[in-house]
């Protein structure tokens, strides 16, 4: 199943009604964000918009989250 999340304070919204409703006005937002001279991250703006300043991206919520210290620790390998 599909949710959606800001990518700056991390709300969710997996309800599929309001998902649609978001699909479906995600042109005019990316439009006004190009006017602005800006290029959009997401797909909407979060409900937070004013203080975060995120957008909704669409994540799976199937997916498990990545251990990062393991990815981080592989990318800065010290090197003898």
């Amino acid at each position: 199943m599909k949710k959606l999340m800001c990518d700056k304070c991390g709300r969710e919204l997996s309800d599929p009604e309001a998902i649609e409703l978001v699909l479906a006005g995600m042109d005019a937002w990316q439009n006004s964000v190009r006017a602005r001279g800006e290029e959009p991250r997401g797909i909407f703006p979060c409900e937070h918009y004013r203080n975060c300043r995120g957008e909704m991206i669409i994540v799976d919520d199937q997916e498990k989250p990545e251990k990062s210290p393991g990815k981080l620790r592989s990318l800065f390998r010290r090197k003898s």
